[in-house]
């Protein structure tokens, strides 16, 4: 579809009826990849970018929140709900049905403006600029789908609007860049869009049922180069006020709360005072948080004060357990500070999950050595991923001439795109046996004989669930590859 914007909205962009009336707003989660591991195996969380979306507009607009990975007909909610704007939210692995999901509802509903936003939108904009897809939000949505609301509501030329990205004249353009918002001076979430999910138990995390999100924070400090999050934050770290972070999770019915920041406790005197102010509220919740080890290491006393008020699980991506394998992520950690950091949640009783990047050059030695490390520090919750080059971060430029496939569907976590070093076959097998030591059911026994009764049966459970999906990996890499037309460049004896 051709956008030309010289003079006027198209057609599409035009809106009927009265200036000012509300407008019809449909914001869809698309469905769960063929390639998905985690995602309904270990968890299904809120749509919470949504709801932030929602609580923008909630007061002039009719919005309602699809949630596909769960439920949902397209074609039945545009019949029933008619949407003028259609949005929907990707990241690089799901990018491929989301534009599917929008050309179905150009299909159905042509007058429709569409709109995708969300991690890969905002760091690979020019990948999304096709057929279905009006505009493309770049960075953070609240503000700029406001805008383009009123934009299109009042007849306006939506070029105006900062953050976007549109095709004119054959040529991806831009509209002026979207500063950075005020976190404090955006509304709250409108978590009741989601609530015929919530009421029913959709939403989890492992064993925790029901379970909500809520951030503290936008944005890193740090500069790791498989992250693009500092990028779509401009480099720049922000915090919402304790105060306003506390008022949100009064609200909140759930026990469960994640914090889905890139790195909570970073803030020492925000994450110190929002602890205090949890305590004085007496809200009683059980809290997963982020955290890098240097925080760790530096403030213990936070990780105590944390555990105090109902931190049980602190995120902490320790990456490698060797010094080159960090410095060359450009983490800015040793691996004495890891050392260190483990002890002392350990010492406080906080489970680690313990993230660990697998590097596609791993040799048979690099995966045994990474297994050992897990055990002989007794992290009993890691999270084994690959390296992931996602498009628009320092790493994707690094190799993007020598991936393995074309494909955004494989930049996922869980497949290797990167050359390895192995054999792809053996690759993914020594992959899936780092999840099978670690949730093995000698672990678990070991577990209940020190007390730590963290690794429960259903975690044993859902990890022999995720395997099986982690040994179709290989013959998903194969099938993804040939289907894109870039071939399997190598996939038997890559590197």
């Amino acid at each position: 579809m051709r956008q030309t914007f010289r003079g006027r909205v198209p057609e599409a962009c035009r809106l009927t009826g009265k200036v000012g009336s509300a407008m019809r707003v449909l914001l869809i989660e698309p469905p769960v990849s063929l390639y998905d591991v985690p995602t309904g195996t270990f968890s299904i969380p809120p749509p919470h970018h949504l709801e932030r979306l929602a609580g923008v507009l909630r007061d002039h607009h009719d919005v309602r929140i699809l949630d596909l990975r769960i439920e949902g007909d397209v074609r039945a909610e545009l019949a029933a709900f008619a949407p003028r704007l259609v949005g929907i939210s990707c990241v690089a692995a799901n990018s491929g049905l989301a534009k599917g999901v929008l050309r179905e509802v150009k299909r159905l509903a042509p007058d429709a403006v569409t709109v995708m936003g969300g991690h890969h939108p905002s760091l690979y904009p020019q990948d999304c600029a096709v057929a279905g897809v009006d505009f493309v939000v770049i960075g953070e949505g609240e503000n700029t789908l406001r805008e383009l609301v009123a934009a299109l509501e009042s007849g306006r030329d939506p070029r105006t609007v900062p953050g976007l990205g549109y095709r004119e004249d054959g040529a991806f353009r831009f509209s002026p860049r979207r500063e950075l918002a005020d976190l404090d001076a955006l509304p709250l979430p409108d978590r009741r869009l989601t609530e015929k999910y919530r009421r029913r138990r959709l939403y989890y995390r492992a064993s925790w049922r029901p379970v909500d999100l809520c951030i503290t924070s936008r944005g890193c400090p740090f500069r790791c180069k498989f992250c693009g999050l500092w990028k779509i934050n401009q480099g720049r770290f922000r915090h919402r006020h304790p105060e306003r972070i506390v008022e949100e999770l009064a609200q909140i019915q759930e026990p469960y709360v994640c914090f889905v920041d890139d790195n909570t406790l970073d803030n020492v005197a925000t994450a110190d005072r929002l602890a205090d102010l949890i305590r004085e509220r007496g809200i009683r919740k059980t809290f997963e948080l982020y955290g890098r080890a240097d925080t760790v290491v530096r403030h213990p006393e936070l990780v105590e004060k944390w555990r105090g008020v109902g931190m049980k699980l602190l995120l902490i991506g320790l990456e490698a357990c060797d010094q080159p394998a960090l410095d060359a992520l450009n983490k800015r950690l040793s691996v004495e500070t890891n050392r260190r950091a483990i002890e002392i949640c350990h010492a406080n009783d906080v489970e680690i999950v313990a993230y660990f990047i697998v590097d596609p050059g791993f040799t048979r030695e690099d995966f045994q050595r990474l297994a050992a490390y897990v055990a002989e520090n007794n992290l009993t919750h890691p999270v084994f991923t690959i390296l992931s080059p996602f498009p628009g971060t320092d790493l994707y430029e690094e190799v993007k001439d020598h991936l393995l496939t074309d494909s955004f569907e494989l930049i996922d976590f869980y497949h290797t795109v990167i050359p390895p070093r192995l054999p792809l076959a053996e690759f993914y097998r020594e992959f899936e046996g780092l999840y099978r030591q670690a949730y093995s059911l000698r672990q678990f026994l070991r577990a209940l004989r020190e007390g730590r009764a963290l690794l429960s049966p259903s975690m044993l459970i859902n990890n022999a669930r995720a395997r099986k999906r982690m040994a179709a990996l290989y013959q998903h890499h194969r099938a993804v590859a040939a289907h894109a037309g870039a071939g399997d460049r190598g996939a038997d004896h890559a590197g």
